[in-house]
């Protein structure tokens, strides 16, 4: 049953399933497995796995969920988008979110499993920088994005030439680990919107679906 499954604690073959998470024999990860999920009572029934262990898009998936489906536990899993670092367009970046969602849900025991990828994309002569968010659940996704914002020069001419948009900003801007903190957005703003609202926003779109009001209507 637990064949080439891993424990979602700590990495080891897995040997059970306990308190929504795959755990090895190790009492530590059962322990931390039942703290997360809320403990013995369980409050946290519902699991969500997310592509990504970066600390912003973890903290908007949570707040994202909050606001559209109610609590869930969310559980970062280290993925790999399976696309350029810098996607460039609507469809590399959406086939980066895709892929996200769909590993991090093969993953982990989920109800859903989440991707958030940020490209650029153009709108008439001006390049934007833009999140889209894919929600997947082995079956079928829904999809979302946040809002755009236009890209400076100085940083779209070196994404065309194959620069990914997290670096070429932490050179420019002087921010080491910009895309973890407030964001490129975060600096044109100053700080008026920040990248975890931009990734919150693109999951709620992609949430719509999900809203039980809207179970009936086909998206």
């Amino acid at each position: 049953m637990f064949e080439s499954k891993f424990c979602d604690i700590c990495g080891k073959p897995a040997k059970t399933y306990r308190f929504g998470s795959l755990l090895c024999d190790n009492p530590e990860c059962l322990g931390r497995a039942q703290k997360l999920r809320g403990g013995p009572a369980g409050h946290k029934l519902r699991v969500v796995s997310i592509g990504s262990i970066n600390p912003v898009k973890v903290s908007a998936v949570e707040k994202a969920l909050e606001k559209t489906v109610g609590n869930m536990l969310v559980t970062p899993v280290d993925t790999e988008s399976g696309v350029s670092n810098q996607p460039i367009g609507f469809e590399e970046t959406f086939e980066g979110a895709y892929n996200r969602a769909k590993s991090a849900f093969e993953k982990v025991n989920s109800v859903y499993g989440i991707g958030i990828e940020a490209g650029m994309v153009e709108i008439g002569e001006k390049k934007l920088d833009i999140h889209i968010c894919v929600v997947y659940n082995g079956i079928d996704y829904s999809v979302g994005t946040s809002q755009a914002f236009q890209i400076p020069k100085e940083i779209s001419e070196k994404l065309n030439e194959g620069f990914e948009c997290g670096k070429v900003a932490e050179a420019t801007y002087g921010i080491k680990d910009i895309g973890k903190k407030n964001g490129l957005i975060g600096v044109l703003t100053d700080d008026n919107i920040l990248r975890e609202e931009l990734c919150i926003n693109s999951v709620v779109m992609a949430m719509i679906p999900k809203y039980r009001r809207n179970s009936e209507i086909r998206f």
